[in-house]
């Protein structure tokens, strides 16, 4: 299976210049996530108001103001607003390409190849304690205010400034080991649990399908299901299903009972009771705030 549903496919940047910045603020009222995906691009992110729980694979952080979380490329991650804090980050999200040599020259072999290869491990919790955290914690601001300033060379200064954060996570990595990430048939298995999950969301699916499609018991397939995504299945799948129907109910102008079957619910009164408890409003009152011309 090739994951493509998991897979973000939105652009970061074009072509010339693969890279974005993106700005996240949490609505306190709500248990906001971001549901488990990957793509190719690197992500270096930075908290900036309050904290909240990261999964990359299958490792978990919780991640405070002033600190720091790199995602290398193709790496499955979400992530989960603590209740009752709010959080705010913003996210430097670049292809690797805009690194590497077309000359593969010894740069490339010697200290890019390796880290996408997964041969060599970064940080990906970065605390600003030693003074190499710290540089890093600044180069992203200074990368931030670059981007959004949008000067005659800012593409210039932020690939400079990509290349000092490279030199400053691998010189501080565990250059001689193995990458963290040595579970690959769990995070395999997972992507293709995901993957058939999003591709069905929208019909009725059991935990009897799911598990013996693959080929566990009922009692294992939950607890790994909940080892990996950090949530219950029945919660990730409602969630994904919520997700899919504010996206309706903000771009289209369909009835919200043939929303609610669209989505996979059986009944419009089901999908009232779910969306109020992931959104803390019914689908009406969330379409009439968010009302846009179609």
């Amino acid at each position: 299976m090739k994951h493509e549903l998991l897979k973000e496919n939105v652009p970061h940047g074009d072509i010339m210049f693969p890279l974005e910045v993106h700005m996240f603020h949490t609505d306190i009222r709500l248990k906001e996530r971001i549901n488990c995906h990957w793509h190719d691009e690197l992500e270096l992110l930075v908290v900036t108001e309050g904290g909240a729980d990261f999964h990359i694979d299958a490792r978990s952080y919780r991640v405070y103001a002033g600190e720091v979380l790199f995602v290398n490329s193709n790496y499955l991650h979400s992530a989960a607003a603590v209740e009752n804090m709010p959080c705010s980050f913003f996210a430097v999200v670049f292809s690797p390409d805009l690194l590497i040599s077309h000359m593969n020259d010894s740069i490339q072999q010697k200290y890019l190849d390796p880290v996408l290869k997964g041969e060599i491990s970064f940080s990906e919790h970065i605390k600003p304690r030693a003074e190499w955290e710290k540089r890093i914690l600044v180069i992203l601001s200074e990368i931030k205010d670059a981007y959004l300033g949008k000067d005659n060379v800012y593409e210039l200064y932020i690939k400079f400034k990509l290349y000092e954060i490279w030199y400053l996570l691998y010189s501080n990595s565990n250059s001689g080991n193995k990458n963290i990430s040595n579970n690959d048939y769990r995070i395999t298995r997972i992507k293709s649990i995901l993957e058939y999950i999003n591709e069905s969301y929208n019909r009725e699916i059991k935990l009897s399908e799911l598990s013996g499609t693959f080929h566990m018991s009922q009692a294992y397939f939950c607890r790994f299901f909940k080892s990996m995504v950090k949530m219950s299945v029945v919660n990730y799948i409602n969630s994904y299903r919520i997700n899919e129907g504010v996206t309706l109910l903000k771009n289209t102008d369909k009835e919200i009972g043939e929303i609610a079957c669209m989505v996979g619910f059986n009944n419009i009164s089901y999908f009232n009771k779910i969306f109020r408890k992931y959104m803390h409003c019914s689908p009406g009152e969330w379409r009439h705030r968010n009302m846009q011309s179609f």
